[in-house]
């Protein structure tokens, strides 16, 4: 996952993958919304790991003297890639303290890795194109995030806006996704994405 500066111009370079003329079904939505939360899951985890993994098709931009990206690109990225890059990082038989150093460097690399495994994303199932801009609420930083998450074992809420297209072998068409998500840590604790406004293929839908 590059990280470059910030530039406006980049979200009018991202090309949009052209959205099919069918209507997509209930499960191609279902399939595009795990893409793209999933996909926005993976990245934040990526980017939180010491040091930062690369996820295929993937990159981040950022402001001005800001240690938290501002822009998530996708061009081209096939979800089905992304597990083998989060379970590089694990290790077999650790101790304790080892695990823990372990969860330490990758706050969310265990999360990452069971949303990709509960909906067992395959190559070529799932491409994404398009951009999502995260809103990392006022004053957090990269360092006040890492804290946060680490003794905490909580994550904040961040507000990500995504316009992105998904297609691959478990769409039967292209489905165009804008929206607007909340990424936090529930009652429980759990990782959640609550989705607040959303637009499949032009229509706007409840959610």
């Amino acid at each position: 996952m590059k990280k470059k500066g910030f530039a406006t111009l980049l979200v009018l370079v991202v090309l949009l993958a052209p959205v099919g003329a069918k209507t997509p079904t209930a499960n191609d939505v279902t399939v595009a919304l795990a893409a793209i939360t999933d996909s926005t899951i993976c990245a934040v985890a990526a980017f939180l790991n010491s040091p930062a993994l690369d996820l295929p098709g993937s990159s981040l931009h950022f402001k001005a003297n800001q240690t938290l990206p501002s822009i998530l690109i996708f061009q081209d990225s096939d979800i089905g890639t992304y597990l083998e890059v989060f379970q590089k990082t694990k290790q077999a038989n650790l101790s304790f303290f080892a695990s823990l150093l372990e969860a330490a460097k990758g706050p969310l690399n265990d999360v990452a890795i069971q949303f990709l495994t509960v909906h067992d994303w395959q190559k070529g199932q799932a491409i994404l194109k398009g951009a999502a801009v995260t809103e990392w609420g006022e004053g957090v930083s990269l360092a006040s995030l890492m804290t946060t998450v680490v003794t905490t074992g909580r994550f904040p809420s961040v507000t990500v806006s995504a316009d992105v297209v998904v297609q691959g072998k478990r769409v039967s068409t292209p489905v165009r996704v804008e929206g607007t998500f909340m990424l936090h840590s529930d009652e429980d604790g759990y990782f959640a994405v609550e989705p607040l406004t959303l637009r499949i293929n032009g229509e706007g839908r409840e959610v």
